[in-house]
């Protein structure tokens, strides 16, 4: 079987990390590589196990995504999920994998079982706060109901849907760039739609316009035939409303100076190989505090 290789790539995440704190980036990209082979060093595994960590408003957001992945490709199949259906499929997904993460299941495959922040760490919710956060995936796929997109989405023909929360990667600058759009479908427009669980972000313009230069990429799409939709399913009333993409070329100009700065902490470019010492730790302490490499950082 042939080895994985490590490589430099770029997605949004990934910059975002690295922006966040070089340390926790070189900890995830690095330290972590080749952590899933039992033969690893302690350490590797640990921050493999470590990497894979998710906390409680990171797991909340993966149902909702999930469940609504499962409702619109059910489509395809020429299945209607109802609200109810979902309901009942979210709960017993919020069920599964809080036991998994309790019961420690991870420590047999670590890559398909949950593992919580708050579980490894010992600092988990007060249960009115984690039930709260609990019912906002309900709140979200209620929402997503109001909202009137399923009836759209059952108007189009299965041919017009382009994607559906798939990874995906394109060349750029000799880079590969990962992308992954929550949900995208050709009408008189190619739509690009993003779910989010969290409050407006002032990054999430960004995201989206980042996914207007992979729809260009990857469907040969004219810039002005593309529209971007962010879905707030937090709020009670969901606006469609599309918004201004960033330019291109201030978007490209972004990514070609974001991986510059990431081989800015490699010592072997050739074989993607980083320096720790080059990787600073944050000076935000709220940062620190919810990192989930804060056991091996030092």
């Amino acid at each position: 079987m042939a080895r994985f290789k490590s490589e430099l790539s770029w997605s949004v995440s990934r910059d975002r990390l690295f922006n966040e704190c070089r340390r926790a980036y070189y900890y995830n990209y690095y330290a972590s590589w080749g952590g899933w082979d039992k033969k690893s060093d302690e350490f590797t595994r640990k921050a493999y196990i470590l990497k894979n960590i998710r906390n409680i408003d990171a797991w909340i957001g993966d149902i909702v995504h999930q469940i609504i992945k499962w409702i619109i490709s059910s489509k395809l199949y020429g299945n209607v999920v109802t609200l109810e259906d979902a309901r009942k499929k979210s709960k017993q997904m919020l069920m599964r994998t809080w036991e998994q993460s309790r019961s420690q299941e991870w420590k047999k495959k670590v890559k398909n079982n949950l593992n919580l922040f708050e579980h490894y760490y010992n600092c988990e919710l007060e249960r009115e706060v984690l039930m709260g956060k609990m019912q906002k995936v309900v709140n979200s796929l209620r929402n997503f109901y109001n909202s009137g997109l399923m009836e759209f989405f059952l108007k189009l023909p299965k041919e017009n849907f382009l994607t559906i929360d798939e990874l995906d990667s394109f060349l750029f600058e000799g880079i590969k760039v990962f992308a992954v759009p929550d949900f995208a479908v050709r009408d008189e427009q190619y739509i690009i739609y993003d779910w989010k669980t969290g409050k407006p972000y002032d990054k999430d313009v960004f995201q989206l316009s980042f996914y207007k230069m992979y729809a260009e990429s990857k469907w040969k799409a004219s810039p002005e035939n593309i529209k971007l939709i962010p879905v707030y399913l937090g709020s009670e009333e969901v606006s469609l409303t599309p918004i201004s993409a960033v330019p291109l070329e201030e978007i490209k100009s972004y990514i070609v100076n974001s991986i510059k700065d990431m081989k800015s902490v490699l010592y072997d470019i050739e074989n993607n190989l980083a320096n720790i010492e080059l990787c600073a730790k944050t000076e935000n302490a709220w940062t620190c505090k919810r990192c989930k490499f804060q056991e091996i950082c030092s």
